[in-house]
């Protein structure tokens, strides 16, 4: 049986960046590095998510 590698359970895509400004902005350098660090939460979360339902399910079949 093929197995489909098209769907990770992914369920966000990477933030559109805002433009950088002509000169510098601390506010705005504040909040790209907010954006930033919010995607790579949800991506750390994501790939421990993953880890742990594939320990899970190999827990699962050795048991079995």
């Amino acid at each position: 049986m093929a197995v489909d590698s098209t769907r990770y359970g992914v369920e966000f895509r990477a933030p559109a960046l805002p433009y950088p400004p002509a000169e510098y902005d601390q506010q705005q350098a504040e909040q790209f590095n907010n954006v930033l660090r919010l995607y790579f939460n949800q991506i750390d979360t994501t790939i421990r998510n993953a880890v742990i339902s594939d320990r899970a399910e190999a827990t699962g079949w050795f048991l079995s």
